[in-house]
């Protein structure tokens, strides 16, 4: 078993993962992905080295719908962490590594649309006016003979 290192969290906003997990969970679209990066550190000393091999990069991606008012940094991850998709994928953003083994969660947690639209908006210390984060996802990719795992039987 490899030691992975934590590293990064971003999101991803009207994903191209989340138009191939709606056809595999055949539900509704999220409102959004959050992307749990980490590196492979027995391999690797740091993230720029790692991304440029296969066993490189390991993601937790959690699909997020917004409902709920309350917030609470824990329930990004769902409560049921045994369901879930596995595959040996890319980055989403330039250069788009081949180096990532995704995990991406069953289970959808909820956030408020206010929430939503905090994470939404990005803003630097330096920076006057916030930025909308909006289409910053590349288009749909063919599985190109990629196995989608599931760690549970459907029905």
């Amino acid at each position: 078993m490899s030691l992975w290192s934590f590293c990064t969290i971003f999101n991803l906003i009207n994903q191209l993962i989340d138009k191939i997990m709606t056809r595999l969970l055949q539900s509704s679209s999220s409102s959004l992905q959050l992307h749990v990066v980490h590196y492979n550190s027995e391999l690797y000393p740091n993230l720029s080295a790692a991304m440029t091999h296969r066993d490189g990069l390991a993601v937790l991606g959690i699909l997020i719908r917004a409902f709920i008012p309350a917030f609470d940094v824990q329930s990004l991850l769902p409560k049921d962490l045994g369901r879930y998709y596995r595959y040996n994928g890319s980055l989403t953003t330039p250069p788009c590594y081949q180096s990532v083994f995704w995990t991406v969660f069953h289970e959808r947690v909820q956030i408020s649309k206010a929430q939503l639209e905090t994470i939404l908006y990005s803003s630097k210390a330096e920076e006057a006016d916030r930025m909308l984060l909006q289409d910053n996802y590349r288009a749909t990719q063919p599985l190109n003979h990629r196995v989608v795992f599931a760690s549970f039987s459907a029905g």
